[in-house]
This record gives structure tokens, C-alpha cells and sequence, in this order.
């Protein structure tokens, strides 16, 4: 059974869905504390919309100066709370992603490390299970040619023995008689 959505495709998703309800309560309790609202949401929400505002007109090449700029980046609280939590928003968001991201990388890399661990460990042990081969046919040929040395010794022991190669004429072709003696 092969699933409609590719998981890749709905971890964004999830983590949209799950991150909305935050922003949501940031943006309701940003309006009841004056210190993050005067100190930090306000002021980066003005300066994020003055920096937008400037590059927008930089790209389309229109000159203004800086009471121009200043007027028309000009918010009111309400809006600067929106944009501001928004962009808290968004930056927690990328955090989070840009971790995941991270501790990926990490298991993957330690995944490879492990792996190539691995591979070094079974080479060794081949070339391990290689040499001790080798010295197992060392010494099987040294045996043989232990082997080889006894028999030609035997071989010279038996042509030195007293008859060896004398065949008699036999005068018939009958078997030869061959008499045992038991004594009693």
C-alpha cells in the first residue's frame, strides 16, 4: 500500500499547523506585557518594514530621502505587533527547521561514520582470515614435502635392499607356490 502523501512533503505541514496556535497565543500575550511590546516587538517590527520599504524602492530606482522613507514606513502599533509577531514567528520557525536540518546531518554523518566503521572492521578481518590461509597452505606444502622426503627415503631404502629388481625365469606359466610354514 503506498501512502497518498510523501512524508517529506507533510512533516511541513504538521509543523505549520502545530507552530500557527503559538503565534497566535504570542501575538494575544505580546499586547499584555509593555516591555516586550515597547522594547522589542514595535521597534523590529518599524525597522523590518523601513528596511523592506527602502530595498523595495532601491530595486525599482526611486530616489527618496530619508524624512520620505521615514514617513512612509510608518506603522501604527497595532500593525508593528502583527509584523513583529510574525516575525518572531518566522524566525523561531526557521530555528527549529534549520536544527532539524542540523541534527539530521549529524545522524547521517554518524550513520556513514558507523558504517565505514564497519567496512574497515570486516576488511581486517578478511585480510586476517587471508593470511591465516596462507599459512595454512605453508604448511600443508611443507608437510608434502616432508611426505616427498620419507618416500624417496623409503624408495632408496627399498632399491638397497639385498634382490630388489631380480626377476627369476620362470620355466611354466604356473602361479608361483607360495608354502607357509606354521610351526607348533
Amino acid at each position: 500500500m503506498v501512502l497518498g502523501i510523501p512524508l517529506a512533503k507533510l512533516l511541513p505541514e504538521i509543523f505549520k499547523t502545530v507552530t500557527k496556535p503559538m503565534v497566535n497565543a504570542l501575538k494575544r500575550n505580546v499586547r499584555k506585557s509593555p516591555f516586550w511590546k515597547d522594547s522589542v516587538f514595535i521597534p523590529m517590527a518599524q525597522s523590518y518594514n523601513k528596511a523592506s520599504i527602502r530595498v523595495r524602492l532601491w530595486s525599482q530606482g526611486i530616489h527618496r530621502n530619508k524624512e520620505q522613507v521615514e514617513r512612509s514606513a510608518h506603522m501604527n502599533d497595532e500593525a508593528a505587533l502583527e509584523l513583529g509577531a510574525e516575525i518572531v514567528a518566522n524566525s523561531a520557525t526557521f530555528i527549529v527547521g534549520l536544527l532539524a536540518i542540523i541534527m539530521q546531518q549529524s545522524i547521517v554523518a554518524a550513520t556513514e561514520k558507523k558504517k565505514e566503521k564497519q567496512e574497515e572492521q570486516d576488511l581486517m578481518k578478511m585480510e586476517t582470515n587471508i593470511l591465516e590461509l596462507r599459512r595454512q597452505v605453508l604448511d600443508i606444502g611443507l608437510s608434502v614435502e616432508q611426505m616427498d622426503a620419507k618416500v624417496r627415503e623409503l624408495t632408496r631404502h627399498v632399491v638397497s635392499m639385498k634382490g630388489y629388481g631380480k626377476t627369476e625365469a620362470r620355466k611354466s606359466n604356473e602361479p608361483e607356490k607360495v608354502s607357509l610354514n606354521i610351526k607348533t
